[in-house]
């Protein structure tokens, strides 16, 4: 197995494998900008499934998004004799690119496949036993972690480290058009008086996540006892089969929730930035909430923080023993109070420009290669 033995260049092409859950692919955006500072010169693309590639999208780290056809190839597994063909297109288009690096922040077998495809002689992936699916074999150069329990942030960070990147900066870089950010106060203006704080409530979950889910009867709860304790209006946002979960939510708020109209992640994302808070699971949501400076209560049950937790300075995360029902709207309430009398002050010190890694994760948060 190669050892990491050398920085990429300034003429190096690299290509960013990671494909798709909205909060992963959050989460590997500090990387690439490590990357982005540590070598300004660098061509860097990332290929990204449907579901986050808007938030991708002209972002200035970035020099191509490549769309992963996953509709496409998910149709081939019915019609198994088109599947060689999609393969092959896709190989085509990514050595069309030249990439010279290959990283492959997953750690999946689909993912490693994308990235041999790529025809990149350089593939840089986790070690054997901080990958899955056996990954580590399309792989030619490893990165150990001193721990598998790395918040995923660091984690990705230190795939950075490992080609010679530096720096103290943890950005979550999410760029915002004027035309969003009029909507989203248009949104704002049209559910809450002015002056009254907004809170953004997340119900939803994956279904392959339901475990993770607090039961909607409490967010209910939280709205109605919010609205009665601080005036404060509970907007209800929901993704693509949630519309029913939030409707039951405001209903049985009382009037004190009101379901969000549908939006986009990048909607989501301006909306986030003007709200005093965001309540939620584990989900693509909270990290985009963090990412985006908005105070977050992460409601957390069979997940492991130390993994997942959000990593802003006015973040809470609150755990239940025997899963997120155990955790009550009263608990949530008392850890909202202190972040919502600050949100009628000034509210710069909940919305930095970039967090400090060593402060993160400690002055040893580098890598080791094998």
């Amino acid at each position: 197995m190669e050892r990491l033995h050398r920085p990429i260049q300034a003429s190096d092409r690299v290509l960013m494998v990671r494909l798709g859950a909205v909060g992963d692919v959050l989460r590997t955006l500090p990387a690439v900008h490590l990357l982005r500072q540590s070598f300004p010169g660098l061509h860097i693309s990332w290929i990204v499934e449907d579901l986050s590639r808007d938030l991708l999208l002209d972002h200035p780290d970035l020099n191509d998004v490549i769309r992963f056809p996953r509709a496409e190839m998910r149709a081939s597994t019915r019609c198994p004799w088109r599947l060689p063909g999609r393969l092959r297109e896709l190989r085509e288009a990514l050595r069309a690119r030249r990439f010279t690096v290959a990283i492959d922040a997953q750690g999946s077998f689909k993912s490693a496949t994308v990235a041999a495809l790529s025809g990149a002689p350089r593939r840089v992936g986790f070690a054997p036993g901080l990958c899955r699916e056996m990954s580590f074999l399309l792989t030619n150069e490893w990165v150990r972690l001193p721990v598998p329990w790395l918040n995923r942030v660091d984690r990705n960070l230190r795939l950075a480290d490992a080609l010679g990147a530096s720096g103290d900066e943890v950005a979550m870089r999410l760029m915002e058009k004027p035309e969003e950010g009029r909507g989203a106060e248009q949104v704002l203006r049209e559910v809450a008086p002015p002056g009254a704080p907004v809170v953004i409530l997340s119900p939803g979950t994956s279904q392959r996540q339901r475990r993770k889910m607090w039961p909607a009867a409490s967010y209910a709860r939280l709205a109605a006892i919010l609205r009665r304790s601080t005036a404060a209006v509970s907007l209800i946002s929901w993704g693509p089969g949630e519309e029913r979960l939030a409707d039951s939510v405001a209903r049985a708020s009382g009037g004190a929730a009101v379901v969000a109209p549908r939006t986009g992640l990048r909607l989501l994302a301006s909306l986030l930035r003007r709200a005093a808070l965001f309540v939620g699971a584990d989900t693509g949501p909270m990290h985009l909430a963090w990412g985006v400076g908005c105070p977050v209560i992460a409601i957390f049950g069979p997940t492991d923080p130390r993994l997942n937790a959000p990593l802003g300075p006015c973040d809470i995360v609150l755990r239940g023993a025997g899963g997120t029902e155990s955790v009550t709207p009263d608990q949530v309430l008392a850890a909202a109070l202190p972040i919502l009398s600050a949100a009628r002050g000034p509210r710069g010190a909940c919305r930095p420009s970039s967090l400090s890694r060593s402060a993160l994760f400690g002055a040893s948060s580098r890598f080791s290669s094998a």
